[in-house]
């Protein structure tokens, strides 16, 4: 084994010091930081926030301190096709996350209770190494869970069921519904070593669900039956509906079919093949979330047509490193570590593979343009959901070798598919534990 001595740390000192531009380094990010010194202007210049596909200007949305990436990026993906059937500006848009939140948490305690009343071995030890509570009331989802709860339980304005102080700041609701969640779980473990019938614990399961229900409606309000549903067209025209349900508003006002949208993803790890379907084994609402893993070309190309058809692209991405907020460029080359620190960065494969958390899908947008030369992308434009105050107008310009390495997985109609590609759609999805997709 490698100790290191103080003669190393004299070494060490002497080799820095004998360099003079490194105490020069040090001086700049010891006083203005990492970012502000290794800025390169040039790479703000030239990524340009104009692009040759791009769909009309909307809202942001501003999720806050909410976690709901995934809901707002849904809504950020339908809403230009129910702002055309409403004959509104898109901008006046605005779809209650409160209201897919709440279903939901529901969902998933349900699925957790249900999957631990079937499992044989319900022993701490199994499940602590199966991750199977890890995300029992977690306000965290994929495209899949979004798609799932619209179709079930609809879409509400979000006059109808607005914003509560928890729902935009839900560290206290998830602590205290994940303790609620988990207090259930430690009750159906009992009872199932007390080997009760089958109908006595589904029983026990659905006085959990009614105990939620009750718990979520105290904090985030009880979900709206129906609504009278008021609102002026672009030319003035006055609508009314009037007890109209959520699933009605979601029929007349919608036409995608979010059945018809698939999840492609690049997850180049050592684990994962392509043209193969994953799964995460333990984190699900209504359905699991689950990806056909292809080369990055195959997204973009995917990506690119859906654009020209007028749709957002949903996409799980990394966004924490080589950005620059205020001009709101995502690019590869914008700091640059290597070249004066020494740091030589790991690949898409490596980050992935060696376990380094912040190489794993964290956050989830739309990309709602592209710049393409020579029929090659250049450039993304990125709607957030954080408001409008940061970024361009609340987007990013994503340049395309960021899409190359920090792009995980889109959202597209599987009608972009080859023949050869929409059959693998049909095979056995492999079921994994860990978290990267």
């Amino acid at each position: 084994m490698t100790d290191i001595t103080l003669e190393d740390i004299k070494d060490f000192s002497k080799k820095y010091n004998n360099n003079s531009v490194n105490k020069i380094i040090e001086n700049a990010i010891t006083n203005n930081g990492l970012e502000n010194t290794m800025l390169n202007r040039e790479i703000i210049i030239e990524n340009q926030p104009v692009f040759n596909i791009e769909l009309p200007e909307s809202t942001r949305y501003d999720q806050k301190a909410s976690y709901k990436c995934w809901i707002y990026a849904g809504f950020n993906m339908i809403k230009y096709n129910m702002a055309e059937n409403l004959n509104i500006d898109v901008k006046n848009l605005k779809l209650s996350s409160n209201y897919i939140s709440f279903f939901d948490r529901l969902e998933k305690a349900n699925a957790l209770y249900n999957q631990i009343a079937e499992l044989d071995n319900v022993s701490l030890e199994y499940l602590e190494e199966r991750h199977i509570l890890d995300y029992a009331g977690e306000e965290t989802g994929y495209w899949e869970f979004f798609k799932s709860l619209v179709l079930k339980y609809g879409l509400v304005p979000y006059e109808y069921m607005p914003d509560t102080e928890e729902s935009i700041n839900v560290d206290r609701i998830t602590t205290v519904y994940t303790e609620k969640v988990l207090k259930d779980i430690s009750k159906i473990i009992k009872l199932k070593e007390q080997m009760i019938e089958k109908e006595e614990l589904q029983s026990e399961v659905k006085k959990y669900l009614s105990e939620n229900y009750e718990i979520l409606s105290k904090i985030l309000g009880e979900p709206p039956k129906s609504f009278d549903y008021e609102y002026k067209d672009k030319q003035n025209n006055y609508h009314a509906y009037k007890n109209m349900t959520p699933m009605e508003f979601r029929d007349k006002f919608m036409n995608l079919y979010l059945e018809d949208f698939v999840n492609i993803g690049n997850v180049p790890k050592y684990n994962k093949k392509y043209d193969k379907i994953y799964t995460r084994e333990n984190y699900k609402n209504l359905e699991k979330s689950k990806l056909l893993n292809l080369p990055i070309t195959y997204l973009k190309d995917f990506a690119i047509k859906q654009l020209k058809e007028g749709i957002p692209v949903y996409i799980g991405i990394y966004v924490r490193q080589f950005r620059d907020k205020k001009s709101g460029v995502l690019d590869t080359r914008l700091f640059d570590y290597n070249g004066i620190l020494g740091i030589e960065p790991l690949t898409k494969e490596e980050g992935l593979s060696i376990g380094f958390d912040k190489r794993k899908m964290h956050h989830i947008m739309v990309i709602t343009g592209v710049h393409v030369v020579d029929d090659k992308p250049i450039r993304w434009k990125v709607e957030d959901s954080y408001g409008d105050k940061e970024k361009k107008n609340g987007c990013y310009i994503m340049n395309d070798n960021y899409f190359d390495k920090y792009v995980y997985n889109v959202i597209v109609n599987k009608k972009y598919l080859s023949e050869e590609y929409t059959k693998l759609l049909d095979q056995q999805p492999i079921n994994y534990i860990d978290n990267a997709f």
